[in-house]
């Protein structure tokens, strides 16, 4: 065979395993998030079910608030707002959401909305 082809051939079949191990791994992420979705559906029938029957909560007040923070962000979409900056209660600064401390004064924030 000639030299050529073979380093092509090895290539291709190198990238066929790369890409099957890829897919193989996207395949987990997928079944994770399906069972983290399931549990967390899950546990909102059964935290709503409490609600209603300890306090009588209606499903029409269930969706009135669903609908009242779905449109925080101007935009009836089906998601809840991300709030994308906090004020270090440290420094006051503000800072993203995706930081775990602030990036002026490096204190941790410890309170605020988990959400």
């Amino acid at each position: 065979m000639n030299p050529f082809w073979y380093m092509r051939l090895n290539s291709t079949s190198q990238q066929a395993v790369e890409s099957k191990t890829a897919a193989m791994n996207a395949e987990m992420s997928v079944q994770e998030l399906t069972w983290k979705v399931n549990k967390l559906t899950l546990v909102n029938h059964a935290l709503f079910e409490l609600l209603e029957e300890k306090f009588g909560l209606t499903e029409a007040e269930l969706m009135a608030k669903m609908t009242e923070i779905d449109l925080r962000d101007d935009h009836m979409n089906g998601r809840a707002p991300v709030a994308t900056s906090i004020s270090c209660e440290a420094c006051g600064k503000t800072y993203s959401k995706r930081h775990n401390h602030c990036l002026y004064c490096g204190h941790i924030n410890t309170s605020g909305s988990p959400f």
